[in-house]
This record gives structure tokens, sequence and C-alpha cells, in this order.
């Protein structure tokens, strides 16, 4: 099994304090993208301080593309 090394850039995050149900939400999410549930915690609490509703937008808008029937950017022809 090949070993991968990830290299990355994160930023302390700048408040010291987040809605608990906020934080939990966006570590499980980040947690699917990451090796440790630390990082997947500072890169939850990096995107809460861009946008405190970060990932209730997250989940509307992948709860959205579940719905629509063609990709964006595609049309489906009428007649013919």
């Amino acid at each position: 099994m090949k070993t991968i090394t990830i290299k990355a850039k994160v930023y302390k995050p700048k408040s010291k304090s987040y809605p608990k149900s906020k934080l939990l939400k966006g570590t499980k999410v980040e947690s699917e993208h990451t090796p440790t549930k630390k990082l997947a915690s500072t890169i939850a609490k990096n995107h809460l301080d861009e946008d405190i509703n970060y990932y209730t937008k997250l989940g509307k808008m992948e709860r959205g593309k579940k719905k629509r029937k063609a990709p964006r950017g595609t049309y489906q022809r009428r007649g013919k």
C-alpha cells in the first residue's frame, strides 16, 4: 500500500468559540477528507470563521444537487 503525504498550510482559527452543533457538523464533514480529527476540527473552524453558516449552506447545496435531474450546463432536447 502506498503512503501519501499531505502538505498544506493550515491557518489558526480567529475565534475561540463556535456553536457546538455547527462545529460538530463541520468536523464530521471534514473528517471524510482528512486523516485526523484535530485537522478536521481546525479546517471546520476556519470555514466557520469565513461564514458561521458554511455547513448549513453546504448541506442545502448538496441536497439541491440530488434533486436536479440533468447536470448543470447540459440541456435536454425537446420534440424530435
